[in-house]
């Protein structure tokens, strides 16, 4: 199979685990949360759709992350402007340097708002409404961060 084959497969999957990941996160972020965070509806229904949705979320983010890692890891070793693991050398390394730096601050924001809160989700109270939202809306942000940074990384000589 022919080198230009299998990079472009492991790019594909690369940004397929990318938009599954970040896509996810800007669609609660601006179709479910507004629902939920809705002060007039009160429905059982639809924190038990919300609350479903997150944990199959939970499990396809976790998913995207191990598979970025992976193809991550193999394209790495395509570019030869790759220099290493979060090496600031070249205008490169830097980009893709702080890019793993947002993608570490969104792992860490997502095991706390996953793993931390989330399975209390259905009784939440307005505060801990309000801290969600937050953090996820922080999350979203660091991922819309992260996609700027790799546009820009890409287009980098």
């Amino acid at each position: 199979m022919p080198k230009y084959l299998i990079f472009g497969i492991i790019k594909s999957l690369h940004d397929l685990f990318t938009a599954l990941w970040i896509g996810g996160l800007l669609t609660t972020l601006l179709i479910f949360m507004p629902a939920f965070m809705n002060k007039g509806n009160k429905a059982k229904n639809e924190k038990t759709i919300v609350t479903r949705y997150q944990n199959r979320l939970r499990v396809i983010a976790l998913i995207s992350i191990i598979g970025l890692w992976i193809t991550g890891l193999l394209l790495g070793r395509q570019n030869p402007a790759y220099g290493g693991f979060m090496s600031f050398a070249t205008t490169y390394e830097t980009l893709i340097s702080i890019k793993h730096l947002l993608i570490f601050a969104m792992i860490i924001v997502a095991i706390i708002r996953g793993f931390i809160l989330g399975p209390k989700f259905e009784q939440f109270k307005p505060q801990q409404k309000n801290v969600y939202a937050g953090l996820l809306f922080l999350n979203a942000l660091l991922g819309v961060a992260v996609l700027f940074v790799s546009g820009i990384s890409a287009v980098i000589p």
